[in-house]
């Protein structure tokens, strides 16, 4: 049986990383965003981490999809 650190030395960043790739995901299935290129976006998602999900979430994504 694994060391207990060893189990969540493995899920955080597991955790910190899928909501990442469920924005860049968003990205690339609906293009078309309010402020910034997509390919702006997918780099903010991708080096933001939790700060820059949320500004996509709430700056980036379009209303009417």
């Amino acid at each position: 049986m694994p060391a207990p650190h060893a189990v969540w030395t493995t899920l955080v960043p597991l955790m910190a990383l899928i909501p990442a790739i469920v924005c860049m995901l968003d990205i690339t299935r609906h293009p078309n965003t309010r402020t910034l290129t997509p390919g702006t976006w997918l780099a903010i998602c991708a080096f933001g981490n939790v700060l820059g999900l949320i500004v996509y979430l709430r700056y980036g994504r379009e209303e009417h999809r």
